[in-house]
């Protein structure tokens, strides 16, 4: 190899630390100006936010911004009354090799508090979220992580999760809020809080659910006002691809809801049954359907059941509907809900 050739290369490489310094110092400034807009936009909307010392680091692999003391207090009319997020460090990075992405690693334990209810303490062995960005065409992604979660509550017992996931569009303009925003839902090894006696046992194996928000989310000086508008714009959720496995119920099901003229829950979807038998002796045994609910059920069921030549639990394809506040199958009533009471209704 020449002479100059070398020297070019002895350049270049006594070069990079420079650059790379320069990049990291270029995307440290990013996150912080990125981060007290994002501040500043949201107190303009109604979320107050909070924190402690910002200290940079990450060089020379990525650049992080480590915040102490994080504390969301939200105040919109959309959000319940006094809810706050709180956590004692939040970590942001951003990697050179994906520029339009932004990981954020909640550590330490979080807290939720709403109203005069008790903290609701999460934590867990990894709670990750990452933030890619949109443009006006294509809307931004937040993906939500967690492994081994726990939610801890004076009131509400410990509930815990090996792995929740969730995948949600946020559009980035007012345009594209008038298109469908996905969303997705994955949960496993669920184990809900043991101060309720549950009908169908204490574990969910698996909870998966992904879907659309039809309808313009706008801004609105009431909660109720909020949802009415959005009901009035032609507003509805598209659910597909619905998993439950939950004691002795193995369920698949899709269905559309939306909201009627008082402003209640309504729906129609299809659902895929196995196990149905147990599952409705469990229901009416705890007391969530009627015994003669049950036994209509059951009995309606059974003509509508394939029985497994292998011996196999029962399994069946029916409709489901809900309106007035009463989830049917087959015009059969099998339970009743309590009215959804909107905050400024």
């Amino acid at each position: 190899m020449r002479r100059g050739t070398w020297i070019i290369v002895l350049t270049l490489a006594a070069m990079l630390p420079v650059a790379d310094t320069i990049l990291w110092d270029v995307a440290v400034g990013r996150l912080q100006t990125g981060f007290d807009a994002w501040a500043t936009a949201s107190t303009a909307s109604n979320l107050h936010v909070t924190r402690g010392k910002i200290v940079p680091g990450g060089w020379p692999f990525a650049a992080t911004l480590r915040i102490e003391n994080v504390k969301l207090s939200a105040t919109d009319p959309l959000t319940p009354e006094g809810v706050t997020w709180s956590a004692p460090e939040v970590l942001l990075r951003l990697s050179p090799l994906r520029p339009r992405s932004m990981d954020v690693v909640f550590q330490g334990e979080q807290r939720l508090h709403v109203g005069t209810m008790p903290d609701i303490v999460v934590a867990g062995a990894r709670l990750f979220a990452v933030v890619s960005a949109g443009d006006g065409d294509h809307p931004g992604v937040l993906d939500l992580l967690a492994d081994q979660a726990t939610m801890t509550s004076k009131i509400g017992g410990i509930a815990m999760a090996d792995h929740l996931r969730m995948h949600i569009e946020v559009p980035t303009s007012t345009a594209a809020s008038d298109t469908g925003r996905a969303f997705a839902f994955s949960a496993a090894g669920i184990t809900l809080p043991d101060n309720i006696a549950w009908p169908l046992g204490r574990t969910i194996a698996r909870l998966d659910c992904d879907g659309t928000v039809e309808g313009r989310i706008l801004p609105a000086p009431t909660m109720a006002a909020g949802v009415s508008a959005w009901r009035d714009g032609g507003g509805s959720v598209q659910l597909q691809n619905v998993v439950l496995n939950w004691g002795p119920l193995s369920l698949t099901a899709s269905a559309t809801l939306a909201l009627d003229d008082q402003l209640q829950p309504m729906g129609a979807g299809t659902s895929h049954v196995t196990g149905y038998a147990a599952t409705l002796d469990a229901l009416a045994k705890s007391g969530v359907l009627t015994r003669s609910a049950a036994t209509a059920a059951k009995a309606l069921l059974v003509l509508l059941a394939g029985t497994p030549g292998d011996g196999g639990p029962d399994d069946v394809d029916v409709p489901l509907t809900f309106q007035y506040r009463t989830l049917s199958m087959r015009q059969v009533p099998l339970v009743r809900f309590p009215e959804v009471d909107w905050p400024g209704l």
